[in-house]
């Protein structure tokens, strides 16, 4: 499986295919050398496509990942949200449209997509351009599904809500994980 990870951080997408234990080869799309450096220590070298707005057409994917930026969709950021040309960094999303677009002409669409987000990208302010969103994911031929994950309900003592999105071209599943009782809390991980 080839996969393509835009705005990939540390590799968060790729160390769940690691541990699942799906082979795959990625490539990523980080502008970040810091997050860059962190990223080929933990999975190794991996190519760079750099500044998404300067990618001109994604290579050729099974899976595209993108965690585009949160900060401008929480309260922490100023929520000033991430509506088509606001020129926020959350107004990246738009880049992943366009490079979708291209990927369309050329015949070239990823069979599958994953969007993981904060679930403020549900609120009042951001559920419109969401909601935008899905539908042009649908003109493309995607069937998409979400639903907020909370990282206490899957084994992680921590109160993390993020928004995970599948979106398929195939038919295949769309189904989320149910959630599990939490068998540790926060000291287990600390040392003395």
């Amino acid at each position: 499986m080839i996969v393509i990870e835009l705005f990939a951080g540390i590799g968060a997408q790729r160390q769940a295919l690691k541990e699942l234990g799906i082979e795959h080869e990625a490539i990523v799309c980080e502008i970040d050398p810091h997050a860059y450096r962190a990223y080929c220590a933990i999975h190794g070298d991996t190519p760079n496509l750099g500044d998404i707005t300067k990618v001109e057409r994604l290579p050729p994917c099974d899976l595209l990942t993108y965690s585009f930026p949160c900060q401008d969709l929480s309260q922490a950021g100023g929520k000033r949200g991430m509506s088509r040309g606001a020129g926020t960094r959350s107004s990246l999303l738009w880049e992943v449209e366009r490079l979708l677009r291209v990927a369309q002409d050329n015949d070239e669409l990823p069979d599958c997509l994953l969007m993981e987000n904060v679930d403020a990208i549900l609120n009042k302010k951001n559920l419109g351009d969401f909601r935008e969103w899905v539908s042009i994911l649908s003109s493309m031929g995607y069937r998409s599904a979400y639903r907020v994950l909370n990282a206490k309900d899957f084994g992680i003592p921590q109160n993390r809500r993020r928004c995970f999105m599948i979106s398929r071209r195939d038919g295949g599943s769309l189904d989320f994980p149910e959630p599990e009782p939490l068998t540790t809390r926060l000291r287990d991980y600390l040392e003395e």
